[in-house]
């Protein structure tokens, strides 16, 4: 730094004109930036991209994690429906024109499957035994009357209580409707592994036509006083 001194000056003397100079500074220059050249631009755009591509991933993975909890979600909770049940076959599909089975409704649907199931199972034995009973006689029941009046005649009365408690005891003690398993599936105590759809299905479908079957033996014999067998000129 250089400074500038002024001489003694007699007094009553006008001071000289002097210069004074100011002082300085020796500041270093500031280095020149260099221009950014074509690799760093290439370097911040491939940041740039690595940024949005991460990013966009994120919402990407977001949106699956989503869709996949709204699938989900739906799938548990889609209603029950009974057209999609077993029985719903061609060639009248789901018929219910009453209105009995509720979509959504699974409790009430699986009593009336039970119900329909245990009434075709019966009603297939006394179309069975309506037929059979015209030309089979157990000893002992030689002289009970085929038909409806078989009910009423000794010993043939006998026989119905016997077979009204037997089918109590069984429907309230041994099979009874388990909630973990298909309505009427009580097991398969003759090891026949039939127990499928097709199967299921099938004794659907002899248990429906077998209610038409007994409930028209039955009101042709009240109409006629004829059992299953005489009903056909025989």
């Amino acid at each position: 730094m250089a400074l500038a001194f002024l001489s003694a000056v007699p007094q009553g003397q006008p001071l000289p004109h002097a210069e004074l100079s100011a002082p300085t500074f020796d500041v270093p220059a500031p280095a020149a930036s260099a221009p950014a050249g074509p690799s760093g631009g290439v370097g911040l755009l491939c940041v740039g991209a690595v940024a949005s591509a991460g990013a966009m991933a994120r919402r990407a993975a977001a949106g699956s994690r989503k869709k996949a909890g709204a699938s989900k979600h739906q799938l548990r909770a889609a209603p029950f429906d009974p057209a999609a049940q077993v029985g719903a076959m061609p060639p009248l599909g789901f018929f219910d024109p009453a209105g009995f089975c509720k979509k959504g409704d699974k409790d009430g649907f699986r009593n009336l499957r039970a119900a329909e199931i245990k009434h075709g199972r019966v009603a297939m034995m006394a179309a069975l035994g309506g037929v059979a009973q015209h030309f089979v006689k157990f000893p002992g029941f030689d002289g009970v009357p085929s038909g409806l009046s078989a009910v009423t005649t000794a010993p043939g009365t006998y026989g119905f209580v016997a077979l009204f408690l037997v089918a109590g005891a069984l429907e309230l003690g041994l099979w009874t409707e388990d909630p973990s398993k298909e309505p009427g599936n009580f097991g398969d105590p003759a090891g026949l592994g039939q127990y499928n759809t097709e199967m299921r299905q099938r004794e659907l479908n002899n248990g429906r036509f077998a209610m038409f079957a007994a409930i028209g033996i039955i009101s042709a014999e009240l109409l006629t006083g004829k059992d299953a067998v005489e009903q056909f000129g025989l």
